[in-house]
């Protein structure tokens, strides 16, 4: 006779303790009992009272008793819940000494744990039952111990090596059958979808690392202007078992594309019905736009599920710079991106260009960096068609004065932060000596910053016609208009300086030789009085000096 709930004795509790079959949940328990709370109540006075447990405290009780077994350790067998109210079992007599060291010596870890948990007490299902089985199977497999378990973790090892040796085998049997066949194929499809002759020298089986198609020495358009050293990649299985247009991973080593050929790709539609590319794979990829060779590139062609080009995503391996083709509106919207670029002496840091990659450079680009403690960006025309040439609009924010007069060639004179827009221009063989031949012109603006080696103030004070030189004029605002010619010399303009009660305005030609020329109005004007003097400005950058020319 079932014993009674500790302390319960209600309706409900007997229920309970008659509906727990060690596999429904405490939800489906209230839903079947239609006392979802009450329920709840009664399996906590159950649990309380040692008459029910949980899956998870049976389980690590058989794994405690497991251990134990191990350990060689005495321990009396827990009654199940479900034999309470039954007499004990007498107790087994005490094997000897010899039959104990045998009996322990045999011993191993009960694997079914989960069966036994699972049969204690419970109404199996075959489900529970076939789940049982699969998982003792497996925990064979993986971790289990004796002589069964090592018989079965050999049998899964032969299988495994058997399928993986009959599947490279079927992949090789079916593209060596299609081999025969494929360079005509291939070569069909690519000069149709192209609009260009491609030849395709070999065509093989190679292992990649796995068996796939191999190709040698293609050649696209008229005498190989575009080459592919060699290509690989393997069919789309399923889609071919299922006679679906197959979207292919292909890779490519060694290869010279044309511009023309990128230009091409972007404004062309899907590849055809029979294949579509997916990803393009490349190493060892030269790019030559115009005189500069974009080389030993590596990355990634990347296809829409049609079959046309979307983007590609390219790097060299020597620097540290990333190259992005988008293809759009049948052009290709190129892209720049450097953490640092050398110019000239100086370092264009996070450096973004963007335009439209045309034969010979980049049409259009706007660009930004930040350059001598400010940044810098406008657009930018790049053409590399015999040298590497530049034609820009630039807007300079908070450029270093000093640094820019060092990359211009001329010692420090002005200290500050200058801002306003400039045009620059020129063409050098390398991106490097670029700095030394641009011609640069626009309007500029310095606030608070300072004039090296002349005092201003100071000159409005003296009297006589001797020479002025030493000291610094402090000033608030200077702006006017710089230009610079390569071999010809630099041009500043000032046409306004404040220094609180002076204010200047003048032109000043600095040649190749660093000499000066020029001329400086001043005039210092207070509550009381209004004095203006005119200066020629000679010397050098070096021995920068003001002679007096009178009021």
């Amino acid at each position: 006779m079932m014993a009674e709930p500790k302390g319960s004795g209600d309706r409900l509790s007997r229920s309970v303790l008659e509906a727990v079959d060690g596999f429904s949940t405490v939800g489906e328990l209230g839903t079947r009992l239609k006392d979802a709370k009450g329920v709840v109540r009664a399996l906590a006075e159950l649990e309380r009272a040692g008459l029910i447990e949980t899956l998870d405290a049976r389980m690590a009780r058989v794994a405690e008793q497991e251990a134990r077994m191990v350990r060689g350790e005495n321990f009396s067998e827990r009654q199940e819940p479900s034999e309470v109210g039954r007499a004990p079992a007498a107790p087994a007599t005490p094997p000897s000494k010899p039959q104990a060291a045998a009996k322990q010596k045999k011993v191993e870890v009960d694997q079914r744990r989960l069966e036994r948990a699972l049969s204690s007490g419970s109404n199996a299902s075959v489900l529970d039952h076939v789940r049982v089985f699969f998982g003792n199977l497996g925990h064979n497999a993986i971790a289990g111990g004796g002589e069964k378990a090592r018989k079965v973790r050999r049998a899964f090892v032969i299988l495994a090596a058997l399928a993986v040796v009959g599947g490279i085998g079927a992949a090789v049997a079916a593209l060596g059958w299609q081999v025969s066949t494929l360079r005509q194929r291939v070569e069909h499809d690519a000069a149709l979808w192209l609009g260009e002759p491609v030849r395709v020298a070999r065509v093989g089986v190679a292992f990649h690392p796995w068996p796939v198609f191999e190709l040698n020495d293609i050649q696209i358009g008229e005498g190989g202007s575009s080459h592919i050293d060699k290509a690989w990649g393997g069919p789309d299985w399923i889609d071919w078992m299922m006679s679906q247009p197959q979207r292919l991973a292909v890779s490519i080593k060694g290869a010279r594309i044309e511009p023309a050929l990128l230009l091409r790709l972007a404004g062309l539609g899907s590849s055809g019905d029979v294949w579509r590319l997916r990803e393009v794979e490349v190493e060892a990829l030269d790019i030559p736009v115009g005189k500069v060779p974009l080389g030993a590139l590596s990355g990634a062609f990347m296809f829409a599920r049609d079959g046309r080009w979307e983007s590609a995503r390219l790097r060299p391996q020597e620097v540290e710079v990333t190259y992005e083709l988008l293809a759009q509106d049948g052009s290709v919207v190129a892209s720049v991106i450097a953490p640092e670029a050398k110019f000239g002496a100086t370092k264009l840091e996070n450096l973004l260009v963007t335009g439209k990659l045309g034969l010979s450079g980049i049409d259009g680009a706007q660009f930004g960096a930040n350059w001598l403690g400010g940044s810098v960006k406008g657009s930018v025309d790049i053409n590399l068609g015999d040298a590497f040439g530049v034609k820009a609009q630039v807007n300079l924010d908070s450029v270093g004065f000093d640094a820019l007069s060092g990359l211009l060639g001329a010692p420090t004179l002005v200290l500050g932060r200058v801002s306003g827009p400039m045009t620059v221009a020129g063409s050098a063989d390398k991106f490097s000596e670029l700095s030394k031949v641009l011609r640069w012109s626009g309007n500029y603006k310095v606030a608070d910053g300072a004039i090296n080696r002349i005092d201003l103030l100071e000159a409005m004070r003296r009297n006589g016609n001797g020479p002025i030189s030493g000291g610094v004029t402090r000033f608030a605002l200077m702006e006017g208009a710089f230009s610079k010619e390569p071999e010809k010399g630099s041009k500043i303009e000032i046409r306004h300086l404040s220094a609180g009660a002076l204010s200047a305005s003048g032109r000043v030609l600095i040649d190749e030789s660093l000499n000066l020329r020029g001329a400086l109005r001043c005039e210092v004007k207070t509550p009381v009085e209004r004095l203006a003097r005119l200066f020629a400005v000679e010397g050098t950058l070096q021995t920068f000096q003001l002679r007096p020319q009178g009021e």
